[in-house]
């Protein structure tokens, strides 16, 4: 059996901290959307862009660029649709934003899969 040397001991637990902190920061991502599920974005939408900018922001500060940008397509789709297509713009993007907090490092091209997942389902 082969003996780590201090450097190797460090990278491993550096790893490990990095994994921990992803694991935070998708839990937190996590109940961020769960909230934003839980609004009616026709009943309350400043409350709901409010908690849209949270998952982007965190998003974005923690270096998830992917979820951030697919938070911020999903506000422009909003923009886009208004309340008539509010539930299936809501319904698609919290979706997607889902699947990706639940993936550890999305790749830009996995982004734009997601995204093209939702241009599918609203039908452009």
């Amino acid at each position: 059996m082969a003996h780590l040397g201090i450097g190797q001991i460090r990278g491993l637990t550096g790893m490990k901290y990095d994994h921990d902190q992803l694991l935070m920061v998708r839990a937190e991502l996590g109940e961020l959307i769960e909230a934003l599920a839980m609004t009616a974005y026709d009943a309350n939408p400043l409350q709901f862009l409010m908690r849209l900018e949270q998952v982007r922001e965190t998003a974005a500060r923690h270096g998830l660029t992917a979820i951030s940008e697919i938070a911020a397509t999903f506000e422009a789709a909003l923009q886009r649709f208004g309340a008539q297509g509010s539930r299936a713009v809501t319904d698609s993007f919290l979706s997607i934003m889902g699947d990706a907090v639940g993936i550890a490092h999305l790749h830009p091209a996995a982004s734009e899969a997601l995204l093209a997942s939702v241009a599918i389902r609203l039908g452009g």
